[in-house]
Order: structure tokens, then C-alpha cells, then sequence
């Protein structure tokens, strides 16, 4: 584990690191424990299947210890977990020698060199130099449970003024701002690409007894350099914030009927009306998908997406210009300056390595052109990346297709992708072995990387 006290973040790189919620089913009170990726709350008691819903992100809390008489204070942390992309500009400063023949190449000329890791940072979101700058492990260590679901647990502080408003375009200019200012303490670094990553605020109890600050969860007082005062003015004088997760009814809003789906899909499937819904801002907002149509009862559909995207800064228009770009071995055809351009991406989490793999074959493989729109389909693996995550992969996998990289460095940065549309799009796969194998492409998944997925 690293910690960086400029930025206030601590990663922890243990795979799996998954917290659990504590929370009381809506309909008969029955204790639930979900997992942090959880979208879905079903009750084995009375047989309730909802969706957790909210405008934003969701907001949890951990529990203080019993006995303590005080207001306990709840102060915000940032929490953000995923995986990310580095490019790496690498010097090809290489001599070789042996009886035969000998070369070098000069430091002048520049490699590059994409690599990836797993991340789980969380930091203060409070404007305080004096509260601890991290939780540390304490979100995977202990259970938490939703903010507002104990009125009476006491008084959540809002965020700092930097922060107060978590709407998507002010999150996304948050998050810009912080992977500029963490990327400066990296050396050799031109660009980190954040793909995946769960977002959410974790709150942790102090309180206020006899002149000191307390952990509310060791009942210890905090280490303040003596400016308990100081800190305690901020408890009492910053504004509390206020929030609740949203429970949907799963209920197709065309027909009516009920929405099956996997505990963590952001996507859900109507086997009546094929139609797909996305509630996670508390409305079903309708998905367009299609099915690449394959005959079979034990064929399974693992979702992709589609991407019509704007690249300003280079000509990406159709196959061709991609064709132009990778330096792919295909023969020009009027066919390929007709066929518009998608990036492709994974619907899903899976391995950092496996997930640019198959950005990169499903990009550079033609358009399906015998899609079938709203097709019934049986197995559907689960949605589990947002479209928004699956543009951000954009910049990474052309990055990594185009074939003239002497000025990549300068290109990266100059470029601007804006989202035109996008689709899900449903592959299928037969179950071979350990593999699951693409029944159109011949492309194989390996099926215990599939489901590590859920893990990151």
C-alpha cells in the first residue's frame, strides 16, 4: 500500500476488496447484506426484488461503537475503486552484438508502452488539513450501511466547497482535476486512462467529548497537534448533507412485467417485450440493443458495446480511415468507405489485459451486419460498464491500434472524443472446456477470468 499525502489517497492494490452493506429489506424488515457492486436487493423472506437507485452516487456510512452519549459527527471520504491504463513513452537505447551482425538503436528514437493496474484509492473530502487524510482499510474491514437509513445516526457533514456539488459534469471535472495532479508525481507518464472505477462516499463517526476529538469507532481521541477546537468548529459549523438511496420496483414500464437480472447489472432485460432498461438514475431510461442471432440452446450472450463516437483531431469516420490508421491487411474496397466506424468495448468488468484485448479484436473486426434489433434472448451475461466507462476506453484502444506512433505523445493529447450514440450489442458464445468461444469470430473467453470480473 502507497500513500501520496499531497493528494490525500491511499491504494491499496489487493484484488477483491469488495466491502459489504448491512440493510433492511423495504418490505418486511428482513437484514440483508449486500455486496458494494450490488444493484439489485432480493429478500429470500418475502421475495422483494428492487433496484438501488440514485441521482448521483451512492453514499455509505460506518457504524460507530455502542455507548457513546455525544452528537457523533460523520466526516466524508472519497472512495473510488477500478483499473486503470498507463501509456509509457520508453527510450529504445539498444546495442546488440555477435559474430554475425550487430545493430543499435538510437535513445532518440521512442517506444511506447501500454500497462495496467488495479486500483482502490479514498481520501478526505472535507476542506481540513488537521482529519485523518484516509480510511485506510477500514471500508473492507467493517460493514457499512446507506446514508440516510438511520435518521437518528447523527449529522453527516457536507462537502467541502470544492466538491459540494456531485452532479455528473462537476464529478467528471473533479475526477479530470484529480488524475492531472496525481499523474505529476508519476514519472514517465503522458497519459492514465480510469476505466471501470466504482465512485462513492464513505462517511467515518467522530465525536466531541471534554476539550477532544474522538474516533468514534476505537473511542480514542484523534491526533490533532492540539487543535481539537479548531476542528470541532468545523463539525459544528459545516452544513449537514442530506441523502437516501431510491428503491425501484423491478417492473418493466412498457409491459409491465417483471425484470429478471443478475444482483450487479446496470442493464436490465424484459423477456416479454424484449426491451432493456436502464434505472440507475431513478427512471428507466431505454436501452437500444441487438442480437447477433446464433441457433442453440447453450448459447450464452455476453454484451458489448457499441460506439458511434466523434474523434476531433484525426479522420475517423469510416472502416476505411480505420483500415488507413492500424495499417490493417485488408485490400481497399468501396465497401469499407461506406461502412461507418464504432468503437467496440466490453459491457463488463473483466482483467485489465483481457479488456484492452478485446477492445482491440472487436474493434478492428467489421460491423456485424445481420444484427437482429430487440431478439429474444435467454442467457445474457450481466451489464456491469456503464456506457460512459466504455467511451473512456476509447482513447486507450485506438492509442494502441494506430500504427504510426513516432507522434503518439503529441496526438494523445490533442485529441477530443464526443459520443454520438451507442448501442449493446449481444455476441454469442458456446461453452468449449474452460472457454467460452465466439461462434461467429472464433474468439475464446476464458470463463474464471469472465467471473473474477465481478471482483474489480
Amino acid at each position: 500500500m502507497k500513500i501520496y499525502q499531497n493528494l490525500f489517497i491511499v491504494i491499496n492494490a489487493v484484488n477483491g476488496s469488495n466491502f459489504q452493506i448491512e440493510q433492511q429489506c423495504p418490505q418486511c424488515g428482513a437484514p440483508i447484506i449486500l455486496d458494494e457492486a450490488d444493484r439489485i436487493l432480493s429478500c429470500k423472506f418475502c421475495r422483494t426484488r428492487v433496484y438501488l437507485a440514485t441521482d448521483n452516487i451512492f453514499h455509505f456510512y460506518i457504524s460507530p461503537a455502542e455507548g457513546i452519549s455525544e452528537t457523533i459527527y460523520f466526516i466524508p471520504y472519497w472512495r473510488i475503486k477500478g483499473f486503470s491504463y498507463t501509456i509509457k513513452e520508453k527510450e529504445m537505447d539498444i546495442e546488440h552484438h555477435n559474430e554475425l551482425f550487430s545493430y543499435s538503436i538510437s535513445p532518440a528514437i521512442k517506444g511506447f508502452d501500454i500497462s495496467n493496474k488495479y486500483f482502490d484509492i479514498n481520501f478526505l473530502s472535507l476542506d481540513s488539513k488537521l482529519l485523518p487524510h484516509s480510511l485506510g482499510l477500514r471500508p473492507q474491514a467493517m460493514k457499512l450501511k446507506f446514508v440516510g437509513s438511520n435518521e437518528d445516526a447523527g449529522k453527516f457533514l457536507k462537502f467541502s466547497p470544492a466538491s459540494r456539488d456531485i452532479s455528473k459534469n462537476d464529478y467528471q471535472a473533479w475526477r479530470d482535476n484529480l488524475i492531472n495532479d496525481y499523474q505529476t508525481h508519476m514519472n514517465g507518464i503522458h497519459k492514465e486512462i480510469f476505466i471501470g472505477e466504482t465512485a462513492s462516499v464513505i462517511y467515518s463517526p467522530v465525536y466531541c467529548a471534554n476539550g477532544r476529538v474522538y474516533d468514534a469507532i476505537l473511542k480514542k481521541p484523534l491526533d490533532l497537534q492540539t487543535k481539537d477546537v479548531e476542528v470541532e468548529q468545523i463539525l459544528l459549523s459545516t452544513p449537514d448533507e442530506k441523502w437516501h438511496v431510491e428503491f425501484l420496483p423491478l417492473l418493466c414500464p412498457d409491459c409491465g412485467a417483471d425484470l429478471p437480472g443478475e444482483k450487479d447489472a446496470l442493464i436490465v432485460f424484459c423477456s416479454n417485450c424484449n426491451s432493456a432498461w436502464n434505472p440507475s438514475t431513478k427512471n428507466f431510461t431505454k436501452v437500444k440493443y441487438s442480437a447477433w442471432q446464433e441457433q442453440g440452446d447453450d448459447i450464452t450472450y455476453l454484451p458489448f458495446w457499441q460506439l458511434k463516437v466523434k474523434v476531433d483531431g484525426i479522420q475517423l469516420e469510416s472502416y476505411a480511415d480505420l483500415i488507413k490508421i492500424a495499417n490493417l491487411p485488408k485490400a481497399p474496397s468501396e465497401v469499407w468507405t461506406k461502412t461507418p466506424f464504432y468503437f467496440c468495448t466490453p459491457a463488463f468488468k473483466i482483467n485489465p489485459a483481457l479488456f484492452l484485448r478485446w477492445c482491440r479484436q472487436l474493434t478492428v473486426a467489421p460491423p456485424p451486419q445481420d444484427l437482429i434489433a430487440d431478439f429474444p434472448v435467454k442467457k445474457i451475461h450481466p451489464v456491469t460498464l456503464p456506457v460512459n466507462e466504455a467511451l473512456e476506453s476509447s482513447l486507450l484502444t485506438l492509442s494502441s491500434l494506430i500504427a504510426d506512433k513516432r507522434n503518439l505523445t503529441q496526438l494523445v493529447s490533442s485529441l477530443h472524443f464526443t459520443l454520438e450514440d451507442s448501442s449493446l450489442i449481444l455476441h454469442p458464445f458456446r461453452a468449449s472446456a474452460s472457454q467460452l468461444v465466439h461462434t461467429k469470430l472464433d474468439f475464446s473467453m476464458d470463463i474464471s477470468a469472465l467471473n473474477m470480473g465481478a471482483y474489480l
